[in-house]
């Protein structure tokens, strides 16, 4: 099969093994631990070596969500961040590209402890969501002070290198601009046939009235944006699902997922956090309010020179609206296993967020 798309079911523990033995040969696995969450194979791997036990976390690209030549960047993102900035990443121990009959790419990382939140970010104590928002600042401006980079685009591995990714499927932009309104125009294409899997949805027609004026208003407002900042790293997936934190104090232990990393301009990469982190439809417009600040505040103390000035504010909303065409393409997967009424609640959710829109 080597680097073909793969189910999880498929890898046996024998695979899980010879993975390992692959990336590390005086490495012993003692134990394995699927983790059922996400898309791609992950397993804990309980391993014998010889300065005595460890735990460590296997990722193989299983799913084809995402492209080979980006999920490559994931541990070279990874050993980037650790050795640049303060953000706290897994230890690579090693990384596979290829293989002629195991799913590529696959790598070996470092198991660190905390808590995953993920759909419960609403338990938290309001002094550990800020905490959470927080470092999230401070990690996106040590992320992004890493750039600039020489366009927007998929990050990818070219030779054996990070580069942002310039072909057929994945074009790279001189503005951020024409990116975030090319990849809104093929996100409303989905949604008039019922989302990025049609073949899950319920209701196909669920949207549709919806996308004729949402294209119509970023057609129009997108091009009319101030000009953006020069595009830098932006890690697309910064959710509670993504990070380990410490319970009691909030404080982020490790931020992982890094397959999905683009090159895009700040403004953008704010966005996409803020829609994870914080909800201005179901959630209290005080608690909002102080988690945006949080926030904020810690991403702007980390970059020299750079405030939330009227034009990135006004980015910021766009892209926003931009993030949720996203969340509603991708309803039928994420709520595949939920009620009539629970996908229905999710379309209140996001129609009511549109409202100030359109």
């Amino acid at each position: 099969m080597g680097d073909e798309e793969w189910s999880r079911s498929e890898l046996s523990d024998a695979a899980v093994r010879e993975m390992v033995d692959d990336l590390r040969e005086t490495w012993s696995v003692e134990t394995i631990e699927r983790v059922e969450h996400g898309t791609d194979f992950v397993a804990v791997v309980g391993v014998e070596t010889p300065d005595g036990p460890r735990s460590a976390v296997l990722k193989a690209t299983t799913a084809g969500f995402v492209a080979p030549e980006s999920a490559r960047a994931e541990p070279r993102m990874l050993e980037l961040v650790g050795r640049e900035t303060r953000i706290p990443v897994p230890a690579v121990y090693g990384v596979r590209d290829h293989h002629p009959s195991l799913p590529a790419p696959f790598y070996l990382m470092e198991h660190v402890a905390g808590e995953n939140h993920e759909g419960r970010s609403g338990e938290l104590r309001r002094a550990v969501r800020e905490r959470i928002c927080g470092d999230a600042g401070r990690n996106l401006a040590a992320l992004h002070e890493l750039g600039p980079l020489p366009a927007a685009g998929t990050v990818g591995v070219v030779d054996g290198e990070l580069a942002v990714l310039d072909s057929e499927d994945h074009p790279s932009y001189d503005d951020c601009r024409e990116m975030v309104l090319d990849g809104s125009e093929d996100t409303l294409d989905a949604l008039a046939e019922g989302g990025f899997f049609p073949g899950k949805a319920d209701d196909r027609e669920r949207f549709a009235d919806l996308v004729d004026p949402l294209r119509e208003y970023l057609r129009e407002t997108i091009p009319t944006l101030s000009e953006p900042e020069p595009p830098t790293y932006h890690h697309r997936d910064y959710r509670y699902g993504n990070l380990l934190v410490d319970p009691d104090t909030g404080e982020t232990q490790a931020v992982l997922d890094w397959a999905g990393t683009m090159a895009a301009e700040p403004a953008s990469a704010l966005a996409g956090t803020e829609s994870l982190l914080f909800d201005p439809v179901d959630e209290d417009d005080d608690l909002v309010a102080g988690l945006r600040t949080a926030f904020r505040d810690a991403y702007a103390d980390g970059r020299e020179g750079w405030s939330f000035d009227a034009g990135v504010r006004e980015r910021i909303e766009v892209y926003r609206l931009v993030d949720r065409l996203d969340a509603m393409a991708c309803l039928p997967l994420w709520y595949e296993d939920a009620t009539p009424a629970e996908r229905d609640e999710q379309e209140r959710y996001h129609r009511e967020f549109l409202d100030r829109y359109l």
